[in-house]
C-alpha cells in the first residue's frame, strides 16, 4: 500500500466521478468538527475550495486525520509541511501569486520540470500540466505518511496484544480444548 498513490487515486477518482466538484463535501470533511452544518454551507458558498479539495484527498488516503482547515491559514503551515523542490506524487502544489491556489501533484518529470496535478476549483476539478518555474511551490506530505505508517505499525502490535490477551482469558476461564487440556493436566499431575 502506498499512501502517496492513494492520495492521487482519490483525487483522480473524484475528478472522474464529479468533474464539477463537491465543495460542500470537501469542506464538511476538512473544517473543524465544531462547525455547524450551516457554517460549513456558508463557507462552501463563499470560499474557493482548491485547498479543501487537496486536504480532502489526503484524508481519503488515510492521511492528515487530525488536521483541520484553518480559515485564512489553510493546512500546510499549521501542519509544518516542508517545502521541496522536486515533488512526489501526492505532494501539494501551491501557486502563491496572484492567489493561493493548491492542487495535488500527480507526477513530476525532473528533466523537463513538467508537473501534472489535479486541481480543484478550476471551476470544477481538472488535471493540469505545468512547467515548474519560480511561481510554483511544492510541499511534501511525507510527515503525514510517516505518522500514518507509525500508527499502522503500532496498531498491528495493539491488535496482536489484544488477541493474545483474549486467548489467555479464554484459557483461564474455560481451559484448553480437548487433548491439549488433557495432556497438560497429565503433566501437572
Amino acid at each position: 500500500m502506498s499512501y502517496r498513490s492513494d492520495v492521487v487515486r482519490a483525487a483522480v477518482r473524484e475528478w472522474r466521478r464529479y468533474p464539477s466538484g463537491r465543495p460542500g463535501v470537501y469542506w464538511r470533511d476538512v473544517l473543524p468538527p465544531s462547525w455547524s452544518d450551516a457554517d460549513v454551507a456558508d463557507y462552501a458558498a463563499t470560499k474557493d475550495w482548491c485547498g479543501g479539495f487537496a486536504l480532502w484527498a489526503l484524508r481519503e488516503a488515510g492521511l492528515g486525520a487530525g488536521v483541520s482547515w484553518q480559515d485564512g491559514i489553510g493546512f500546510i503551515a499549521p501542519s509544518d509541511l516542508p517545502r521541496v523542490t522536486e515533488p512526489q506524487p501526492g505532494d501539494i502544489l501551491v501557486v502563491p501569486e496572484p492567489f493561493q491556489h493548491q492542487a495535488v501533484v500527480v507526477s513530476y518529470e525532473p528533466t523537463t520540470g513538467m508537473v501534472t496535478s489535479i486541481d480543484g476549483n478550476q471551476p470544477g476539478i481538472n488535471p493540469k500540466a505545468r512547467f515548474q518555474h519560480g511561481n510554483l511551490q511544492f510541499y511534501s506530505i511525507q510527515p503525514f505518511v510517516d505518522e500514518a505508517e507509525r500508527t499502522a505499525s503500532s496498531l498491528g502490535y495493539v491488535l496482536a496484544g489484544a488477541a493474545l490477551a483474549a486467548a489467555a482469558t479464554w484459557v483461564w476461564l474455560y481451559g484448553l480444548p480437548g487433548p491439549i487440556d488433557t495432556a497438560i493436566k497429565r503433566l501437572a499431575a
